[in-house]
């Protein structure tokens, strides 16, 4: 399945399961629907829609940045 999204062909099925995949996000009350879902579904819109690839850049830069120096600090506070 996932071979095939990758498929330059399947971009209409991308987009509709990235939809999904945020809205499903959204619903996080629900127990198998999860907020993990709302980053992969953008993702998945971010390779077809053109105006979601600097925002989902960003937030890509953003969050490994915000976990590297997380992870600084408590290696930092241990020793």
């Amino acid at each position: 399945m996932l071979e095939g999204l990758r498929k330059p062909g399947w971009m209409i099925a991308r987009i509709i399961v990235g939809f999904f995949l945020v809205i499903g996000g959204m619903l996080a009350i629900l127990p198998v629907l999860n907020v993990w879902m709302i980053p992969v579904g953008l993702l998945l819109l971010a390779i077809d829609l053109p105006i979601l690839r600097g925002p989902v850049t960003r937030g890509i830069i953003f969050g490994r940045r915000r976990a590297e120096n997380i992870r600084r600090t408590w290696f930092r506070r241990q020793a």
